[in-house]
């Protein structure tokens, strides 16, 4: 319920700038500009909707529950031409578009980021048999495009549930029956394994 709130309230500003704290309270510039003077702090635009979000940077993570779990891989599967079995974990690693973070660096050679996505997928491997999919809302700047099954963000659901603004780099967001935890913008290894740990606990 929480998500869909949220994609209506950023409906509403769509012609408008507006800004929200770390907890989506709409705050003023003024506020916005004074949490950016404290470096544990940043911010994520939404580009579409003109809106800009304050992200603390020790606390980028979500936990949470889908509503309608059943409902959620019904629409998946129709419109990726898939059949996911929703009673079996599934992350979903998703690529917003090209900015500095994933167009720079060691990661901007592909064979670099093939190498940790097998070290990634081997790890993860060890801890629970998964499905996983890889989504885009704009492929530009995909390193390994034709080596994975990459694919549109279908009718931008993933994106409205669980990445409302451009986090920098990937998110990926981990997915056990009703519940899902989310992490923000650039990951390592270790926070997908233990998101992924922790949902297998719940």
């Amino acid at each position: 319920m929480k998500k869909i709130l949220l994609f209506f309230l950023f409906q509403s500003s769509i012609y408008a700038q507006t800004y929200y704290d770390v907890d989506y309270n709409e705050i003023d510039k003024s506020t916005f500009d004074k949490f950016l003077l404290d470096k544990q702090f940043y911010y994520a635009e939404n580009d579409s909707l003109n809106a800009f979000k304050i992200l603390n940077r020790h606390e980028r993570g979500e936990v949470g529950t889908l509503d309608d779990v059943e409902a959620f891989f019904k629409e998946l599967n129709k419109r990726l031409n898939l059949n996911l079995d929703s009673t079996k974990p599934l992350i979903i690693y998703y690529y917003p578009g090209k900015d500095p973070c994933n167009s720079g660096g060691k990661y901007n050679i592909r064979r670099e980021y093939l190498k940790s996505d097998k070290e990634l997928a081997k790890k993860v491997k060890a801890i629970a048999d998964v499905n996983v999919l890889r989504i885009y809302k704009n492929k530009e700047g995909i390193k390994t495009l034709k080596d994975h099954d990459w694919r549109k963000d279908p009718n931008a659901l993933i994106e409205n549930l669980f990445f409302n603004f451009h986090y920098s780099c990937e998110s990926f967001v981990v997915i056990n029956k009703s519940k899902y935890s989310a992490f923000f913008g650039e990951y390592s290894h270790d926070e997908v394994t233990e998101n992924l740990k922790y949902l297998l606990k719940k």
